[in-house]
């Protein structure tokens, strides 16, 4: 199946493909989710994501890539070939912007923690210094040193999120001019790096990707190197291998974080990958993408737990928390005052754990459900490196690698946001590709003016709450399964060849790889595409809905009561996950009106460009709508004359052929006309195709043998053909072509072996007998118009009949010269 290309451009570097991609799978959200859990469920945790990466992570991932390549469109244009499912591209489209417009908060508070990094080693952190609104009987500490379990939470909140009213329990929604400014300075960023499309989108990916790449290799180097040497042997603290198979909380916090790294932005991926040029080596792609992926999370897992280490050997345990009030809010304690009697009993491993798109939910035993979350978003940037760095002090650790690490975040961010905005611009254009294309830059200024607009609300002291909530509510990815669950079972359940996956994963296969590997690869992904792919989504679904408590907040019928959100937030929570779900049946509904109310006159033929258009592989406007032609002109042009050319020699069908073609054609007429039935009764009226028969009153003899009309025709002595019908038959009979050959005029002039070739070549045509004098043979004339070489099969007649139709033909003396030229005409 040859791929076709995307109207709207291609990559101009052979590698932009492979950098793209890598930000949407490398992105400062989960690669702090993955350090914060590999923390709390030690090494048990990487097995487990490795593993179940292998069997629905990387194969979800490289049928985005597939699909996209393979079409040549995204998640709004792919759906030519099944327009009855445009309501997943356009869900699939709606949760990429969603996601891309509360996400990018992120990269802003980065900025902050990247401006207070760049101090002398004379000078202390800022988030190692008390803030002036808290804490005020701190402010002169007797022994000249910090609690820093109490300056770093303070700096999150005070400094980068501004909130100001929190001790006194109060907050307000006034604007912060930092969190707006560095907001905007993000947009501005993603603009002009889109601006272009993918003549500036292909190039800048290169320096958002390889250089926090690089640096990410630097800098755990360099920390790892800090480790104290008595903690060597235990980098994982909380690794129990006895529990490996045993503790099912950590299996779905792995089985998330699958989902969130390889499929979370499968629209983005599926995006980028419809720019590659025709025969792009695929599998180039997705093998170092994967590679590259995993490598850069198996080291930032050793960083994490290396400052766990640090944090440790300087006297401070690292613990969960929740960010909604100043004494939830504290991640470290000191090793020598008691642990509350909820954390000391059960383990950090047994707690249950809820991934989300910015940070992750940790329900500890004995929390206040009615005012503690357990939420915290980026865990690994805003409390365990800066609580690391600030136990060290610049004396110990330049604040050059302060500096670094948050710089390599600030660009893992904005590459992941450039992928998924992208994919937002690109969607948006593909509504009216050729259209569109040249109002790119326009679109792109826009959109990014309405995702800053719209951003501005979590600019507030309310921000982190607005965070939250936009995090529980989309980032809850049970609803965004079921909407790719969908469609895969759109494409390869009922759209199907030739879009199958035996022809998808030729896209990642070529013909000149080792023949040992394409033996057993297409097919064993191919497998898992169809069959392990739908289990384990679904499966993961489940698991999702029920150990989040989802279903809390579609329970509307009272007041809250020891709920954590109040009722008007959870009837829009509830809206904002159902909102991408419905649109799934809304545009079925409309796509099925437009189709079925407009197109051929056969209904079958409008339910199958519904759901299963024949346009092939070309996805071009072009191609529809010649398919959607070609399809109405051979039902409504069916009696419309037209003159066959000349066919080649070809032998009678058979007995066995003719009675076979006759039950086929008999079954297909009875299944029309039960359809057109009931759509008569539905009001509606399809053109049906008449064929008259004419009984014979007279029997007729059996035909001759083929080798008396051989042995008659080596009596031959003349070239001239005259064939009549004798005067017994009726108008209204048949006659074959064997029947002509009976009734020649004389004996003396037999046919030579070139004449009844062509005898017998003009029985398999099938034309018009014009006759103007009678208006009754307007009728006939119509039929026969109906029969010709093509309908061959449909019009043999059973045995015992001829294959010859001939109506109202004249009794006139003054015709039988026209009858006798009949061959002429047939």
């Amino acid at each position: 199946m040859p791929e076709v290309e995307s109207p709207l451009g291609h990559w101009p570097h052979s590698l932009s493909s492979m950098m793209a991609c890598l930000g949407c799978t490398l992105g400062l959200f989960n690669i702090s989710r993955f350090a914060i859990l590999t923390v709390h469920f030690g090494a048990n945790f990487i097995f487990q994501f490795i593993f179940l990466s292998f069997i629905f992570g990387l194969p979800l991932f490289t049928l985005q890539l597939c699909l996209g390549q393979q079409l040549g469109a995204g998640v709004i244009d792919m759906w030519r070939i099944s327009p009855l499912f445009q309501g997943v591209g356009i869900s699939l489209l709606i949760a990429q912007a969603m996601m891309g417009l509360y996400s990018i908060i992120g990269v802003s508070w980065m900025f902050v923690f990247f401006r207070d990094s760049f101090i002398t080693k004379m000078d202390r952190y800022r988030w190692a210094e008390p803030f002036i609104y808290y804490r005020r009987e701190h402010l002169i500490p007797l022994n000249g040193t910090y609690k820093i379990s109490e300056t770093v939470p303070d700096y999150f909140s005070g400094v980068v999120l501004q909130r100001h009213h929190l001790p006194s329990g109060t907050a307000y929604g006034t604007i912060k001019f930092q969190l707006a400014f560095n907001l905007a300075v993000v947009w501005m960023i993603v603009f002009v790096s889109l601006s272009k499309g993918l003549r500036s989108y292909g190039k800048v990916v290169y320096a958002f990707t390889l250089l926090p790449v690089f640096g990410t290799f630097i800098l755990c180097a360099k920390i790892l190197g800090l480790m104290p040497p008595e903690l060597v042997n235990i980098i994982f603290p909380e690794t129990s291998w006895g529990e490996f198979f045993l503790n099912p909380k950590s299996w779905l916090a792995a089985a998330q974080e699958t989902f969130l790294t390889w499929g979370l932005l499968g629209a983005a991926i599926m995006q980028i990958a419809s720019h590659n040029k025709h025969k792009h080596f695929l599998q180039r792609d997705s093998s170092l993408v994967a590679v590259i992926t995993i490598t850069i999370l198996l080291l930032v897992a050793f960083l994490a737990n290396t400052c766990v280490q640090i944090l440790k050997s300087n006297g401070y345990s690292y613990l969960p928390d929740s960010f909604d009030h100043m004494s939830t809010y504290v991640f470290l304690r000191s090793d020598k005052a008691p642990l509350p009697p909820n954390l000391a009993t059960t383990p950090v491993r047994y707690m249950v754990h809820n991934s989300f798109v910015l940070g992750e939910k940790v329900f500890r035993p004995g929390m206040d459900y009615t005012s503690e979350s357990g939420y915290q978003v980026l865990r690994l940037a805003t409390e365990l490196v800066p609580a690391t760095f600030a136990v060290l002090g610049s004396e110990q650790v330049s604040p050059f690698w302060a500096v670094l690490f948050y710089f390599i975040l600030i660009m893992f961010g904005i590459a992941q946001q450039l992928a998924i905005w992208h994919c937002v611009i690109t969607g948006i254009m593909a509504i009216k590709a050729k259209i569109l294309k040249s109002w790119e830059t326009t679109i792109t200024f826009f959109s990014c003016a309405c995702g800053f607009i719209l951003g501005l609300p979590m600019a507030t002291e309310l921000g982190i709450y607005v965070v939250y909530f936009f995090d529980y509510s989309i980032g809850g990815i049970w609803w965004l399964i079921i909407v790719i669950l969908l469609q895969i079972i759109a494409v390869f359940m009922v759209r199907g060849r030739p879009y199958s996956g035996d022809n998808v994963v030729t896209a990642l296969f070529h013909s000149n790889h080792h023949p040992c590997l394409l033996s057993w690869a297409p097919a064993l992904l191919s497998f898992t595409w169809n069959v392990i792919l739908p289990v384990a989504l679904m499966v993961l679904c489940i698991s999702t809905f029920k150990s989040g408590s989802f279903r809390d907040i579609f329970i509307w019928h009272h007041a809250p009561v020891a709920e954590y959100w109040p009722l008007w937030s959870r009837q829009m929570g509830s809206m904002i996950q159902l909102l991408p779900i419905l649109c799934i049946p809304l545009a079925a509904v409309i796509q099925s009106y437009r189709y079925l109310n407009n197109g051929p006159s056969d209904i079958l033929d409008r339910v199958q460009l519904l759901y299963r258009p024949p346009i092939g592989e070309h996805m071009d406007e072009a191609a529809v709508q010649e398919a959607a032609a070609a399809i109405n002109n051979n039902n409504t042009n069916a009696n419309v004359v037209s003159e066959d050319p000349p066919p080649k020699y070809t032998p009678p069908p058979s007995y066995t052929t003719a009675t076979g073609a006759r039950i086929a054609k008999f079954l297909r007429q009875s299944i029309r006309r039960s359809v057109r039935r009931i759509a008569n009764v539905l009001g509606e009226s399809s053109n049906t195709r008449q064929r008259f028969t004419i009984p014979s009153n007279q029997t007729q003899p059996p035909p001759p043998d083929y080798n008396a009309v051989l042995v008659e025709m080596n009596h031959s002595t003349t070239n001239d053909v005259a064939i009549t019908i004798p005067d017994g038959i009726a108008a209204h009979s048949r006659i074959s072509t064997l029947e002509r050959l009976r009734n020649l005029e004389a004996t003396a002039t037999a046919l030579t072996a070139a004449e009844v070739a062509c005898i017998l070549r003009s029985s398999f045509r099938r034309s018009t007998v014009r006759h103007t004098n009678t208006v009754n043979n307007t009728s006939f004339n119509d039929n026969m118009a109906s029969l010709s070489a093509q309908n061959l099969v449909d019009s043999a007649a059973p045995i015992g009949e001829t294959s010859l139709v001939l109506d109202h033909l004249p009794d006139s003396t003054e015709d039988k010269s026209h009858i006798h030229n009949t061959s002429s005409v047939i």
